[in-house]
């Protein structure tokens, strides 16, 4: 399979003209969009599951106080409140779904790096098989807009998060190969975009 999305790039890159770029971002941002579907009904569930249970944590922290020593009961009790519900603290159906797309991307992500060479320019970028600081700017922003917009803590646990989710990102892509960091920015791209959608999405069905 790797061969055949290796094959891909280089057929894509001959029709861009030899840009190996526009090969790595067409098939990523391709990629994405066609998962939309899918992300967008698993962030939607995770979100009206998050929502539940925040609505529920009174009652959750009555049950842990009551049955404090009853830890057997306690499991009960907070089941049927979940079944009750219809939520769960760990979803699976979301859980699951979420690894769907990991296998794609990999394939994807394994075809580019062994696709990338010493020499291919793109943009900005001299060389698609070095890292560039200024594209890692760019996917640091991305994640930090991206951690922003989804809907978590507020006030300061808000600003660790967003902060934490930068620097892990940094300490993966500041030597990451240009190539790679394209694809990495692309889909984090159509991420934003979905992220924003399914914001606006939500103030419209709370202002209806």
């Amino acid at each position: 399979m790797n061969d055949m999305i290796v094959a891909l790039l280089a057929s894509l890159s001959h029709s861009f003209g030899g840009s190996l770029g526009w090969a790595i971002v067409v098939p990523a941002l391709g990629i994405r969009v066609a998962l939309l579907p899918l992300t967008i009904s698993l962030a939607r569930r995770a979100r009206r599951n998050q929502k539940i249970m925040q609505r529920l944590q009174p009652e959750i922290d009555r049950l842990r106080h009551r049955y404090e020593k009853k830890p057997e009961r306690l499991f009960e009790e907070m089941r049927k409140l979940y079944r009750q519900h219809e939520c769960s603290p760990f979803d699976i159906p979301t859980l699951v779904g979420s690894f769907i797309p990991l296998p794609i991307f990999g394939m994807l992500y394994s075809s580019i790096r062994k696709s990338l060479t010493s020499s291919g320019a793109f943009l900005w970028m001299r060389s698609l098989a070095s890292p560039d600081f200024l594209l890692t700017l760019v996917i640091l922003s991305l994640t930090g807009v991206s951690a922003y917009l989804m809907p978590s803590a507020s006030g300061q646990m808000r600003s660790t998060l967003i902060v934490l989710q930068v620097v892990v990102v940094f300490f993966i892509v500041w030597k990451l190969a240009a190539g790679l960091g394209l694809y990495w920015a692309s889909s984090s791209l159509v991420g934003v975009f979905q992220t924003l959608w399914l914001r606006y999405r939500n103030d419209d069905s709370r202002t209806a």
